[in-house]
């Protein structure tokens, strides 16, 4: 019997190189600087007391779930774990993890606790215009603090991270999960929904008509009515207490706005904002929340807030905060108000190899980036792959890649050229 013929090889076609949909890489460059932008928001989470913690990039998606409630097909992905048969789904969100790390590894640690994270979270984008679902984050868990101190403390942790980032314009917008949901609370429990909706919208017209079919009346309706308009600044207060004042989200408000003052007398932020009839994710958290805008990304760069509620879920109940920054929209807002700090000089040295490894040592041991050019087409070379300088040693000369200008002379002593190479590079790259 003769062998079957194989088939010829089929050439690997382009279309079956493709990441899944809202998968990204991250080139170089925009590699380099994402971790630049790592390392300086976590440095300021250690220097406030914070330690680090690494998560797995998926969980059982039980454990998820007990933390963020059923979790849609279409939010998150699934799969089936071979070894045990389990459902197991990569993480959308790390504060679930945290809370089973502190329920189970960390169950009998002294309170409180303080941690910190980075990795990306993988979820759906519900906006046509943001098709991405891999979101880098970072993000600090206060675990068994409660009250006003605490939720100060984490707000100062995420605006320090934001100030260490180099980002000087942001907004910091607080709101409290508790001013709707106290107003809500005589409303029928299908009611609610609709006006959750009504309220996240800001259509002031279908609240009024969801919260009087629901049975809502007098201060309360009105109260509830008038939420969609109290958001801005210190002239929100005046009228919110009027509203509120004899109603059962009077003592949210009233908690709110020591946190708002406290925010405003340490300048957390360049702007501190209030909004009152903020609904966003209000299952899941219990009292204030926030959210940081900068200009560029046209959403959060960050949000947090107070979740009591979530440790109890893992049989571990105590008080706990947090938030989480989008490294991605941080890089955004910092390029768009030109915040972005310069760039560090990457130098690569063309020339024999004996003496390019001299100065190549030279520069490295100095702390600057620094390799070997190669023999062909060194300028190309240096421009594609993002070095700041290029060094000639066979006449000796510091050339700028990014100007077409003949290169400043150097000395030819290896010392003195790597003395010169360092202070006119640092120079350019400043000016």
């Amino acid at each position: 019997m003769e062998p079957t013929a194989l088939a010829p090889a089929t050439p690997l076609g382009t279309s079956s190189l493709q990441l899944p949909a809202g998968m990204r890489d991250w080139m170089p460059g925009e590699a380099s600087a994402l971790v630049a932008l790592a390392r300086r928001v976590l440095g300021s989470f250690e220097l406030m007391g914070y330690e680090r913690v690494t998560l797995p990039v998926f969980e059982y998606a039980s454990v998820l779930e007990r933390g963020l409630g059923a979790l849609e097909p279409s939010e998150v992905v699934r799969f089936v774990e071979p070894e045990s048969g389990e459902v197991v789904a990569l993480r959308p969100d790390m504060t679930p993890q945290i809370a089973r790390l502190v329920a189970t590894r960390l169950r009998d640690a002294l309170s409180p606790a303080r941690l910190y994270y980075e990795g990306s979270v993988l979820r759906r984008r519900r906006e046509r215009a943001r098709k991405q679902r891999q979101v880098p984050q970072v993000g600090v868990e206060l675990i068994g603090a409660g009250g006003a101190e605490a939720d100060l403390e984490v707000l100062s942790v995420a605006t320090r991270g934001i100030h260490a980032a180099g980002l000087e314009r942001f907004t910091l917008d607080l709101s409290h999960a508790q001013i709707p949901v106290a107003l809500m609370a005589e409303a029928a429990p299908e009611a609610r929904a609709e006006l959750l909706d009504a309220l996240g919208k800001k259509d002031g017209e279908q609240l009024v008509r969801a919260a009087e079919r629901s049975g809502l009346r007098g201060a309360t309706l009105t109260a509830l009515a008038a939420l969609p308009e109290l958001h801005g600044a210190e002239d929100v207060w005046p009228r919110a207490r009027r509203l509120l004042a004899a109603t059962p989200a009077a003592p949210a408000m009233e908690e709110l706005q020591r946190l708002w003052d406290a925010a405003r007398e340490l300048s957390l932020a360049p702007t501190v904002l209030v909004d009152l009839g903020e609904v966003w994710d209000v299952g899941y958290y219990t009292g204030a929340v926030f959210r940081l805008f900068a200009p560029g990304p046209g959403e959060a760069i960050g949000s947090g807030g107070r979740y009591d509620g979530l440790l109890g879920r893992f049989g571990a109940p105590r008080p706990a905060a947090g938030f989480a920054l989008d490294l991605e929209h941080l890089r955004w807002s910092l390029e768009t108000t030109g915040d972005a700090p310069p760039r560090a000089a990457r130098i690569s040295v063309h020339g024999a190899p004996e003496a390019a490894a001299v100065v190549v040592a030279g520069l490295r041991a100095a702390g600057v980036v620094a390799a070997r050019a190669p023999e062909q087409e060194p300028l190309a070379h240096a421009r594609q792959w993002r070095y700041t300088h290029l060094v000639e040693l066979e006449a000796p000369a510091l050339k700028d890649v990014s100007s077409d200008a003949a290169g400043s002379p150097l000395p030819r002593e290896p010392e003195r050229l790597i003395e010169a190479v360092l202070e006119r590079a640092s120079r350019a790259l400043k000016g």
